[in-house]
């Protein structure tokens, strides 16, 4: 009996002992499991959403990792990521996962439509689940640190495995808006000396946070505008800066390499970007704020803002080895609360103000054409230049273009300067003041002559008495003298102006006879457009552009479609003809019929010009240089005009176009030059010789005689 005991026991005590041992195993594989990166994501997709721990913002929220994963895939799926991207994004991530993934998911929302891109996280040696974002997020490269080094060395890190030409180092408490990348590289390939580029950064409640770095002569830094109206226009034109943060900051990688990446003397972080900004200016390269890419950050997310403990510290610790470095070069720097010139401080030539009425509508009328390509030419000859509508107003995308082009723009925003503010801020800097029509300058010019310094520009644009002059001979304005109180105003402006300028040698003649002797000629500027238009025999009718707020264009449109055309049609019935051009009137409307086309404006102007087969701009009256001829010469498109037309083109008759005068003698030249392909080859091809003198090569010497 004991014996069958026994044995019973001894059975029994052997099948606890196997499955204490399948336990023991189970709970093995169970760890092995758990400690595997596939059970951690797993898990934390798994978790409740409602975890009551997702009320800190620092919390690592399962719901929003799933919600980057499917973003992701859908973006890679469109459009992968590169394995020779033109950008490596290398963003320094030390715990703080959940700030990982907002800055992924405004990535992963964003995304990129033309850039080959790679995404580096350089993990410092986290210890939450940062890791689980490799396996999360195919094709994110993630590269650790076995223990956390600080930010420099993972940013260091991140880009030693980089392979693009351009390096984005990005704060993972960073959340970048749409075109952020897209607009750092298109302003760094733009000229080959930038070497940096900068974003400008919001505070998470929509407040500015930077618009570039001050660095001021005792080494002390400022972020220029914070906590001010990002909207404001001192905050939104691309300029050169002493630094950008490191938060959003787009570096050449061969020139980050060459300068050897951020100085490990100030690790763990801080001072880093300043002084790789600093190696690369001393290296001879640029350092560029650029307003359009906006990113979001949350400032001391990661770090903290105590100033005398965590990481945090070696702000002021770093300060007094960035000063031992660059002691020399600080000597030019502002001294600590000159703000406003510290953000000017690095201009890269004289200052000019223009003013004009309004930002130039360049695809609304000729003289804003001009001045548009006159400021360009001025900044591609080093000249900063500041623009003051006197409207001041931003009109758009009109003012962004300056912007873009690296003109400061003064206008108003809620709760900004006023224009007076405006102006008395930026005149202590003036060189010179190039002020357009005689209006604006007896506005202008008792205010701004309290700078002695300032030289001031007269532009004509065209002589108004002249043009007024010339409506009252042809019955189109009363005969009440009314040009001669012009007439008084323009040559009171041309005899207070060092410099007057005039569009051509007939109208620099007409101020000469004045007495007025510092005339330069400035005229409008074309070059060629590189389209292929449609030879002679597939094009077919007459063209006539112009904006009609200008009373001569308004007569030149219907002494066309009334007077002219009529005659035409005679011998062409067939022939329509295009009105285009800005604020059509209404007896321009009227024209439209059959026959006639009232477009308007329109954008692109180039389908018109490439496919219609005369150019007909049969002006009565104005003055200047006509713009409308200068685009045609541009598109090699043959011109029948008048001499109000032709009036400052180096034009040969038969030769570069047609002119003609009466009706009868205008519908003869367009009916010859619409019929016979030999003379209007000819004449197309010639449009070249009479453009050679508006060409922006020859009219950058001209700007660059006045700018002296």
């Amino acid at each position: 009996m004991s014996d069958t005991i026994n044995g019973k026991f001894d059975a029994a005590v052997q099948r606890a002992r196997a499955a204490l041992a399948n336990v023991d195993e189970l709970q093995a594989d169970l760890e092995r499991l758990k400690a595997s990166r596939f059970y951690r994501l797993h898990a934390a997709l798994a978790r409740p959403a409602n975890d009551a721990a997702l009320a800190a913002p620092e919390t690592f929220d399962p719901a929003a990792l799933e919600t980057l994963r499917d973003l992701w895939l859908r973006r890679v799926a469109e459009r992968p990521l590169s394995s020779e991207p033109i950008v490596s994004i290398v963003i320094p991530a030390y715990n703080h996962v959940a700030l990982t993934v907002r800055c992924l998911t405004s990535i992963a929302r964003s995304w990129f439509e033309t850039l080959h891109v790679e995404i580096i996280i350089a993990d410092d040696g986290s210890k939450d689940e940062t890791a689980l974002l490799a396996e999360a997020l195919p094709g994110l490269i993630v590269i650790a640190n076995r223990r956390n080094e600080g930010f420099i060395s993972a940013c260091n890190r991140g880009a030693s495995i980089a392979r693009g030409k351009y390096l984005c180092f990005l704060n993972n408490d960073a959340s970048a808006c749409d075109g952020w990348l897209d607009e750092l590289v298109t302003t760094a390939e733009s000229d080959g000396s930038i070497a940096i580029v900068g974003s400008k950064l919001l505070y998470p409640n929509g407040k500015l946070q930077e618009a570039g770095g001050i660095v001021y002569r005792d080494g002390s830094a400022a972020n220029y505008g914070r906590g001010d109206n990002p909207d404001d226009p001192r905050y939104n034109y691309v300029r050169d800066v002493d630094y950008c943060s490191g938060a959003s900051l787009l570096v050449r990688a061969e020139v980050f390499r060459s300068l050897g990446a951020f100085d490990t003397r100030y690790a763990p972080a801080y001072y880093e970007d300043s002084d790789l900004c600093f190696a690369a200016r001393a290296a001879g390269y640029r350092v560029v704020y650029q307003p359009r890419s906006r990113v979001v950050h949350d400032e001391g997310a990661t770090s903290g803002t105590s100033m005398t403990r965590g990481v945090k510290r070696y702000q002021t610790v770093n300060r007094l080895k960035f000063v031992e470095r660059w002691r020399d070069t600080l000597t030019g720097q502002q001294p600590p609360g000159k703000t406003v010139e510290g953000a000017r401080r690095i201009r890269r030539g004289q200052v000019v103000l223009v003013v004009d009425s309004y930002v130039p509508l360049h695809d609304h009328e000729s003289g804003s054409k001009r001045l548009l390509a006159l400021l360009k030419i001025m900044r591609e000859q080093g000249l900063h230049v500041i623009f003051l509508p006197d409207n001041y107003a931003a009109i758009q995308p009109y003012a962004s273009e300056l912007e873009a082009l690296g003109i400061e723009v003064l206008y108003h925003v809620d709760g900004g300067r006023s224009k007076e503010a405006a102006i008395d801020e930026v005149l202590p800097i003036l060189d010179f003041a190039w002020i357009c029509r005689p209006e604006l300058f007896e506005i202008y010019y008792p205010n701004l002559r309290r700078n002695h310094a300032t030289k001031f520009i007269y532009d004509t644009i065209d002589l108004h008495f002249v043009r007024e002059q010339r409506e009252e001979t042809r019955g189109a304005l009363p005969a009440t003298g009314s040009w001669r109180a012009t007439q008084a105003r323009e040559l009171s402006a041309a005899r207070r102006a060092d410099t007057v300028l005039t569009v051509t040698h007939a109208e620099r003649d007409v101020l000469r006879g004045f007495g007025i002797t510092s005339v330069h000629v400035v005229p409008n500027v074309h070059e060629p457009v590189r389209v292929e238009g449609l030879p002679f025999e597939q094009r077919l009718g007459v063209l006539f552009i112009g904006g009609y707020n200008h009373r001569p264009n308004v007569d030149a449109a219907r002494y066309l479609c009334e007077e002219i055309m009529p005659r035409v049609w005679e011998t062409l019935p067939d022939v329509r003809v295009t009105l285009l051009g800005s604020n059509p009137t209404e007896s321009v409307l009227a024209l439209a019929g059959d026959r006639v086309e009232v477009p308007g404006y329109v954008p692109d102007v180039t389908p018109f010009f490439t496919t219609r087969r005369v150019f007909a701009a049969p002006l009565r009256y104005g003055a200047g240089l006509k713009g409308k001829i200068g685009e045609s010469l541009a598109y090699g498109l043959p011109v029948v005009t008048t001499e109000i037309g032709a009036e400052g083109f180096s034009f040969e008759d038969g030769r570069h176009y047609l002119h003609a005068e009466e009706p009868a003698a205008f519908a003869a030249a367009i009916v010859r030059l619409y019929t016979d392909a030999r003379l209007w080859n000819r004449v197309a091809e010639a449009a070249g010789e009479a453009l050679e003198p508006l060409l922006p090569a020859r009219v950058a010497e001209a700007v660059r005689d006045v700018l002296r």
